[in-house]
């Protein structure tokens, strides 16, 4: 199998792994190690027997063989994504006009529009300056107002002066293209120029999707908030080291006092400038499960096209 095969085959397992069939546009975008374009991509698929074997390309859409259900499953839950983020309309409008929040993305499934039933909004915030603590309870505060605290997660906040990610494997690489943002959009570029590893594996993922949003996830920013956005940050300027000690201070022990109840400490980061809340990560065991389904995937078509790739998924 050659490397470009290679490079189709397990980008499609691995987006299969959440249920999620691939437009041509997103195979390219999330294409592993391979820098393809549009049209190599179709023509090493329509040249390959080997890949007909293992992947599907119907109705527009990539996925493992025999498994076209997925197509029917994007649909149902891109539909309950566009419904959930309607609700929490409100809510993003106004954590985007959080005072220090520079760039505001929602992460994970619901970026994909592919949230599951029980899914969570996740949110990646990029502070200005030294500010995590501050707007990390500023969101709690505000989202527990609002009723929406069990549903909206601020999982992830960093500091503009602290963009390069601590883990540089696949998983997080994958996270990282797919962000979506709500305010900060400018910002994207420098935080991934901080994380080359990203473009590595990577290579197609500085383009820019255009079939998801961030336009479509929450109404433009008013000119009031922004104003106001803009008075609050000129007045907590000064105070703002003094809240931002309290709230470390306050929010570092009531985590400690929940550590007991992580799934995964050590995907938890309490930095003065990084904050990280995976507490109930999935990293580990996509990884394991991105390696068992290659292998298997390869089996299926025969034993001796088992490739030796899998370690490349942790860096």
């Amino acid at each position: 199998m050659t490397s470009r095969e290679l490079a189709i085959a397990r980008s499609v397992i691995y987006a299969s792994l959440f249920d999620y069939p691939l437009t041509l546009e997103q195979l390219h975008h999330a294409l592993i190690e391979s820098d393809q374009t549009r049209s190599e991509i179709l023509a090493v698929y329509d040249g390959s027997e080997l890949l007909h074997g293992m992947v599907e390309f119907r109705d527009g859409f990539f996925f493992p063989k025999g498994r076209a259900d997925l197509i029917a499953e994007r649909r149902r839950r891109e539909a309950h994504s566009r419904a959930f983020l309607r609700r929490h309309r409100r809510a993003l409008r106004l954590i985007c006009a959080l005072p220090f929040t520079r760039l505001v993305a929602v992460s994970g499934s619901i970026a994909h529009l592919n949230l599951e039933a029980d899914g969570d909004l996740d949110l990646f915030i990029v502070t200005r300056g030294r500010r995590v603590w501050t707007v990390t309870v500023a969101v709690l505060v505000l989202t527990k107002l609002l009723r929406r605290r069990l549903t909206v997660c601020a999982n992830f906040v960093v500091a503009d002066s602290h963009l390069a990610l601590d883990e540089q494997d696949l998983f997080t690489a994958n996270q990282a293209i797919h962000l979506k943002p709500l305010i900060g959009d400018d910002l994207l570029d420098a935080f991934l120029a901080a994380n080359p590893f990203v473009i590595r594996y990577y290579p197609n993922g500085i383009t820019r999707l255009p079939d998801v949003p961030p336009a479509s996830l929450a109404e433009p920013q008013g000119h009031g908030l922004a104003r106001a956005k803009r008075l609050l940050e000129i007045v907590l300027r000064v105070p703002s080291p003094l809240v931002e000690a309290a709230c470390r201070r306050l929010y570092t022990w009531h985590l400690r006092r929940k550590a007991g109840s992580w799934c995964s400490p050590d995907q938890v980061s309490l930095q003065p400038d990084y904050l990280k809340l995976h507490t109930r990560s999935h990293r580990h065991s996509v990884l394991d499960r991105f390696d068992a389904a290659v292998e298997y995937a390869f089996y299926q078509t025969g034993p001796d096209a088992v490739p030796r790739v899998t370690a490349g998924a942790r860096g």
